[in-house]
């Protein structure tokens, strides 16, 4: 079965894409929701999709596999002195994806548009709601999915090529160019502190602060924007006049002004970043020397009997992980 797993995990990445685009069209149809559908609601169609289609798949990867689903999951207590870096981490990851985010918008303008529908969906749902299926249903749902099923089915790939195509795949499943952007530097550091903290519990940490950072800076954000720019109706923000007013200031400023900009960000967010990086690494090590000796013996052991498997690989295993990735560039066209 070992050896079926690639086949298995990219087969079942198709029916999770399948599952997330038919439920939402399903639930529409069933409650009959017509018109324009509201924060809460996108919002509820959404977290009900990824606990079906990501946690269901998961259940059934681990139920295929004949194991349990924390041996799969890797999901281990992490320490405090962990949780204290990943959130120093997050904050990094947020600062730099500002400066990423300046680029991507400057130079693919229609990120812009993505940028702003996702923020007027964050402004227009209720905040307890938002955190829920914001914060703690990508945190879990989609760790154990990406992290978790595709780290456990390519157990023995180089780990570039893993990484690599981990990374492709978490950030192409979000369909939009400003999150696909954003999604494959998040992906590589969420694959790290998943490696240096040995547990998925690592990686669901820094999701769930990172997208706890994105969610309420958001409302902040949103509610600023709304005073400065009078953009008060009824109590409700003008979201055509505060769209206005931020696709203005980032198409004037020329891409000098932007990566001058963005660099700023980018240094402050890649350099505690880094540094807390390390620091995760290094406390592993430190703190658990011997049990990584033999830990990376078992690997090194392991990659060792699979050097020749992996080199004679049945390339018809990949066969589902191209078409998904077919699928998924016809999506965001036809979306644009």
């Amino acid at each position: 079965m070992k050896d079926k797993r690639i086949l298995l995990a990219n087969s079942l990445l198709l029916g999770a894409l399948l599952l997330f685009i038919s439920i939402p069209l399903i639930a529409i149809k069933v409650f009959r929701l017509q018109g324009s559908i509201s924060g809460d609601t996108s919002l509820l169609l959404s977290g009900g999709s990824s606990v079906i289609a990501l946690g269901g798949i998961a259940l059934l990867y681990c139920r295929i596999t004949k194991r349990s689903f924390n041996k799969v999951m890797v999901i281990k207590k992490i320490s405090l002195k962990q949780v204290f870096l990943i959130m120093s981490i997050s904050v990094g990851t947020y600062i730099f994806a500002i400066g990423v985010n300046m680029i991507s918008m400057k130079l693919f303008p229609i990120a812009i548009k993505d940028s702003m529908a996702i923020s007027k969906l964050l402004n227009s749902s209720s905040t307890l709601l938002g955190l829920v299926v914001i914060v703690l249903v990508p945190a879990f749902f989609e760790e154990i999915f990406f992290r978790g099923i595709f780290l456990d089915a390519y157990e023995g790939i180089n780990k570039k090529i893993k990484f690599f195509i981990i990374t492709a795949i978490f950030a192409t499943f979000h369909g939009n160019v400003m999150q696909i952007i954003y999604v494959m530097f998040l992906g590589l550091v969420l694959l790290k502190v998943r490696e240096y903290t040995g547990s998925l519990v690592g990686s669901m940490t820094l999701h769930a602060v990172n997208n706890a950072i994105s969610f309420i800076l958001s409302k902040v954000v949103m509610n600023y924007m709304k005073l400065a720019n009078n953009g008060i109706k009824n109590g409700v923000i003008d979201q055509t006049q505060v769209q206005a007013v931020a696709t203005t200031d980032a198409m004037d400023a020329s891409l000098t002004v932007i990566l001058l900009r963005a660099s700023i960000f980018l240094l402050i967010g890649g350099s505690i970043l880094f540094i807390n990086l390390r620091k995760l690494k290094e406390y592993k090590e430190g703190k658990y020397e011997s049990e990584l000796i033999e830990e990376e013996k078992d690997i090194e052991g392991k990659y060792i009997a699979r050097k020749e498997e992996i080199i004679d690989i049945d390339k018809k295993q990949y066969i589902p992980l191209v078409i998904y990735f077919i699928s998924m560039t016809v999506l965001v066209v036809l979306r644009y």
